[in-house]
């Protein structure tokens, strides 16, 4: 998304605004990355909010209620899978991709920016623990080093396929700089596809969620019959 956005500012202002200058299509494109950054870190904070909140208030019911969306006040007071941040941050992701193939309008490309940082930021701020929670704080360092290789493979497979997408709307000019003229259209179709992926994400995520509730009902169940 950080290397996609100014592709999709140039593209939906040129065609809004024909006499847009090349010194304003720059700012846009830095103030977008600014949202992206602005909200990983909100998204990052938020993940985190109970370890924050637990210091700062003694209260455990005021805590909880402040930081509703934290992971261990999913673990801790609702006995619930810790994953499901990862379909709150898969929802954020889908309502960020529905955005990019939906607005036209150069004004309102903030909601893509911004709802993607913040599902970016929720993702990897709650991810360690969930890592640590699967395969033990032992290794743990290279356990989520492994992790954060997955971005590296499918974040390049899904900016080169925008770019054969991009490139195929686009007009190269006798300068040989390409230009796409035709706004949303110009880079569509590849939100499309990670709109899939992001429900794929969400699917399999819920499929282990249901695993791991039937494997707590079966160990609640072995403990009862063992007592």
């Amino acid at each position: 998304m950080y290397s996609n956005i100014g592709h999709d500012v140039n593209a939906l202002w040129k065609k809004f605004d024909a006499k847009v200058t090349e010194g304003f299509l720059v700012k846009r494109q830095q103030m977008h990355v600014s949202i992206l950054s602005v909200g990983s870190f909100i998204g990052r904070l938020l993940s985190g909010m109970q370890y924050v909140l637990s210091e700062l208030f003694q209260d455990q019911v005021l805590t909880s209620f402040l930081s509703g969306i934290g992971s261990d006040y999913l673990v801790k007071s609702l006995q619930a899978s810790r994953a499901w941040c990862l379909v709150i941050a898969g929802g954020l992701f889908c309502i960020a991709q529905l955005c990019a193939v939906n607005i036209e309008n150069p004004h309102f490309l903030g909601f893509v920016s911004g709802l993607s940082g913040l599902g970016y930021g929720f993702l990897f701020g709650v991810f360690p623990s969930i890592v640590a929670e699967a395969f033990g704080i032992h290794g743990l360092s290279q356990n989520w080093g492994f992790m954060t290789l997955s971005p590296v493979i499918s974040g390049n497979i899904f900016n080169l396929f925008y770019g054969v997408v991009f490139d195929s709307h686009s007009i190269v000019g006798p300068d040989g700089d390409r230009t796409c003229p035709d706004g949303l259209d110009c880079y569509k179709n590849a939100y499309y596809v990670t709109l899939v992926a992001s429900w794929f994400g969400i699917a399999v995520t819920l499929m282990t969620i249901r695993n791991q509730y039937r494997q707590r009902l079966n160990e609640e169940g072995k403990v009862a019959a063992e007592d």
